[in-house]
C-alpha cells in the first residue's frame, strides 16, 4: 500500500493503522518519526534531508507520530503533547530559511486515537531540483533509494542540474514559437490581420511532466469561474483540440485565453493597445493594472485544479515598434517621447516558486523591464501596488 497514491485529503487513521499491519517499510516514498525535536540540530538536519531527499527523486509522504522499528512501522500513537499550529509553522520556517531553492509541501493533521495527532508533510517531486540543505558549516544535497536517504554523489548532481537547464530550454522555445506563431498569424485567436499585442504565458513546470493532462471538465468549470481574456470581458467558455478557450467576442476577436491540456495557460490582448484616434501609445498605468489582474486569476485556477508550483510567467509585447508610454492611468492623456527601440518585447521570465507570492512580486521584473524599455529606471507603481497586496 502506497499513501503517496492518495488524495492528501481523504488519508485516515485507518490509513495511518495499515502501513502498521501491512508492515510497509520506509524507502521510496516514506519515512516516519515518532516526533521531531526542532531545537536539536541533529533532528532537524534529519528532518531535512528527508524533506528535500523526496523532492530531489520522486515525491513521497514524511510522517511524524508513527514509530518505527528498523524502517517499519509499529504503532500510530500521535506526535505527543504538541501544538500542532505552531508546529506547523515550524516546519514552513525550516524549510524557508534553510533549504536552498525553497522546497513546496503541503502539511496535514491527522487525529488519531489516543488524543494526539501525526503531521503528514506531502512532498511532490520537484522540477526545481536539486534542493539544498543549508544549516550552520552544513551544505548538502540528498536523494532516496531502497533503504532511505543518502548524500548525493557528482554524477547525480549534474543529472539533476542538467534537468533543469533543460526544462528552462523547452519553456523559452514553446515561449518563442507561440509568440512568433499570434505575431505572424500562424496561432492563437485573435482575428486577423495581426497587430501589437500584449501577451501573457503561464507554464508550470508539471505541463512537462510525461503523461501529464488536465481533467478538463474540472477545469472549464474553474475557467469559467473567474479566467478570462487578458483585460476585458468574455463572451464564453469552449472546449477545442487544445483545451479551452475563451474569448472576448466573435466573429471579432481581440483578447482571448487559451488553457492548454498540459496546463500552459496562454492569454493575448490587442485591446489593450488600441487607441481610438490610432495612437502609437502604451498604456503605462492599465497595461500593469490588467496584467496583475490576470496573474492572480491564473495562480487561483491553478491552485483550485490542483497544478503545483514552479512555474514561469512571462510577458511580451510585440509589435510596439516606435510606440511611446502614456503616463496616465489610461490612454490619451500625457505620454514620454523615449519610443520603443525595437518591434518585440519579450521580457524576462520570472520563476514561481510558491503560490503565496503576491502577484505583484511576481510581476515586479518584467514591470521593471518593461518600463526600461521605454526609457525608465523601473516601474513606477510598485510600492503603491505593495501596499494594497
Amino acid at each position: 500500500m502506497a499513501l503517496f497514491d492518495k488524495q492528501l485529503a481523504l488519508i485516515t487513521e485507518e490509513d495511518l493503522l495499515s502501513l502498521v499491519e501491512n508492515q510497509v517499510r520506509e524507502g521510496y516514498q516514506i519515512e516516519y518519526k515518532q516526533s521531531v525535536a526542532f531545537k536539536e540540530k541533529q533532528d532537524k538536519l534529519d528532518f531535512l534531508a528527508g524533506v528535500t531527499s523526496f523532492a530531489n527523486t520522486v515525491g513521497g509522504d514524511f510522517l511524524i507520530g508513527v514509530s518505527a522499528v528498523s524502517g517499519v512501522p509499529v504503532a500510530v500513537p500521535g506526535w505527543d503533547g504538541i501544538d500542532v499550529d505552531r508546529e506547523k509553522q515550524r516546519i514552513e520556517n525550516l524549510l524557508r530559511d534553510q533549504v536552498e531553492p525553497r522546497v513546496a509541501c503541503t502539511v496535514r493533521e491527522i487525529r488519531v486515537a489516543t488524543g494526539n495527532s501525526v503531521l503528514l508533510i506531502r512532498v511532490p517531486w520537484s522540477w526545481a531540483q536539486p534542493h539544498m540543505v543549508r544549516m550552520d558549516q552544513v551544505n548538502r544535497f540528498y536523494y532516496r533509494h531502497s533503504a532511505g536517504k543518502d548524500i548525493m554523489n557528482v554524477t547525480q548532481l549534474r543529472a539533476a542540474f542538467a534537468l533543469t537547464t533543460r526544462l528552462e530550454e523547452q519553456i523559452g522555445a514553446f515561449r518563442r514559437e507561440r509568440t512568433s506563431a499570434i505575431k505572424n498569424g500562424r496561432g492563437g485567436h485573435l482575428t486577423p490581420p495581426p497587430g501589437p499585442t500584449v501577451i501573457v504565458h503561464m507554464v508550470p513546470f508539471e505541463s512537462f511532466r510525461s503523461g501529464f493532462t488536465l481533467d478538463l471538465e474540472g477545469a472549464m468549470t474553474t475557467a469559467q469561474g473567474g479566467l478570462l481574456p487578458l483585460g476585458t470581458g468574455s463572451n464564453g467558455h469552449v472546449y477545442n483540440l487544445d483545451g479551452i478557450y475563451c474569448f472576448d467576442n466573435v466573429p471579432s476577436c481581440n483578447a482571448y485565453t487559451q488553457v492548454f491540456r498540459n496546463g500552459i495557460i496562454e492569454t493575448a490582448s490587442r485591446r489593450l493597445l488600441m487607441h481610438p484616434q490610432g495612437l502609437k501609445l502604451i498604456p503605462c498605468g492599465g497595461v500593469p493594472r490588467d496584467v496583475l489582474q490576470y496573474v492572480q486569476s491564473a495562480i487561483a485556477f491553478y491552485q483550485r485544479v490542483n497544478v503545483p508550483p514552479p512555474l514561469i510567467a512571462a510577458m511580451s509585447l510585440i509589435g510596439v515598434g516606435g510606440y511611446e508610454f502614456a503616463t496616465s492611468t489610461e490612454m490619451g492623456v500625457g505620454y514620454y517621447t523615449h519610443a520603443v527601440d525595437r518591434d518585440d518585447l519579450l521580457l524576462p521570465e520570472t520563476l514561481v516558486q510558491d503560490f503565496t507570492t503576491p502577484a505583484v512580486d511576481i510581476c515586479r521584473p518584467m514591470f521593471d523591464a518593461l518600463f526600461n524599455a521605454a526609457g525608465f529606471p523601473k516601474w513606477p507603481e510598485y510600492e503603491q501596488y505593495k501596499k494594497r497586496s
